[in-house]
Formats: structure tokens, sequence, C-alpha cells
């Protein structure tokens, strides 16, 4: 009987790999979801990324529904995608936000088999705000309705449920280094989130 069982372990310990090879590649998951909410920070963007243990914060608030689409990938991981998303400030700033961007996203870290991390980065695209607040006009004097958006992006996510993300963003408008009105400074939302992936 113990023979048996180990011809039959045997047999199926080497149909394993053959098993492996067979089996279909995971599915691409090329569209995206998230839902995220931020606090606004008075500092200038360069401040924050410099020294984010010093960032103020004030009393306006983002949250902002988003879809994200993969439409390349070069390089083997680096992923270029464009996202659309839309917002509401409420606190001191009652107002509609939307934006649509450019990201470049990469997708491969030596960790990757016990924490699946990606980052992004957002380098230009349209980003509209119905009302102003005299915080983000005060920054530089220059601020308006239409900046340029800009985001840094880190994502977490287990490896047995991939398409779940838990999302930090850094989430920026301003002028394009004054190449929008002038405005070298805009908004600042310290952001955190979900993604689900498909």
């Amino acid at each position: 009987m113990i023979h048996r069982v180990l011809v039959a372990a045997c047999a199926i310990a080497a149909a394993l790999p053959a098993a492996a090879q067979d089996a279909p590649a995971p599915a691409r998951r090329d569209n995206g979801v998230a839902v995220f909410a931020g606090i606004y920070s008075s500092d200038v963007f360069t401040d924050i990324v410099a020294t984010p243990w010093d960032t103020r914060t004030e009393n306006i608030y983002l949250v902002t529904l988003s879809y994200n689409r993969r439409i390349a990938t070069i390089f083997r991981h680096l992923d270029i995608e464009v996202e659309g998303g839309v917002g509401r400030r409420f606190g001191d700033n009652d107002s509609f936000e939307a934006y649509a961007a450019l990201a470049l996203r990469w997708t491969e870290f030596p960790w990757n088999r016990h924490l699946r991390t990606t980052f992004a980065v957002y380098p230009i695209g349209p980003s509209y705000v119905a009302d102003l607040s005299p915080s983000e006009v005060s920054k530089d004097g220059r601020s308006a309705n239409w900046l340029n958006y800009f985001a840094l992006e880190l994502t977490l996510a287990a490896p047995a449920l991939p398409q779940v993300e838990m999302l930090f963003r850094l989430h920026h408008r301003s002028g394009a280094f004054g190449l929008i009105n002038g405005s070298t400074n805009g908004a600042d939302f310290l952001s955190v989130g979900a993604r689900f992936r498909f």
C-alpha cells in the first residue's frame, strides 16, 4: 500500500512542472478604477518631496474617483498609462475638480514576490478646478482654473491579490514651471486610496 502511494506521489510530482508550463499566463489587467482622498498642503511641491515630515496642511480635502488604462509596456517593466479623474473639494474650498494625465509606471522591484510594488509619475495633462481656494492663489498669485496635472504615486498589493492596490499619491497641479499663466505653484494634496484592476 505504501509503495503504491509513493509511486502515485512521484507521478504527480513529475507531472507538476508540465502542468505549470501548460497553465495559461495570468490575465493582464489593463484597466483600473481608484478612489482616493487627500488633504491640502499649503507648502510648495518641492518642499513636500524634500521634507515630508514638515508638511503643513489646511482644512481643505479632496475625494477623487479615477479611471486608468494601460496602453503599452516598454523595457518589459515600464507601463505607459492614461488616466482621468473627477473629484470634489470640501472644507474651506467647496469645488469641483477634474484632470486627465499620462502616466509612466515602473512595475519591477526585487521584493515583488513578497509585496507587489509600483511607482508612477504623472508628468503632464490638463487639470481644472471650478473655484480656486485663496490659499492656492496666494502661493504665487498666478494660479488659474486650468493648469497642468502632475503626480507621484506608490502602490502596494498582496501577491495573492494583485488586482487590489493600496495607493499613496502626491496630487499636484501647477503652471508647469510658469508655462501656464506664469504660475509656478498650485495645489497639492497628500492622498491615500485604493485601486481595483481588471
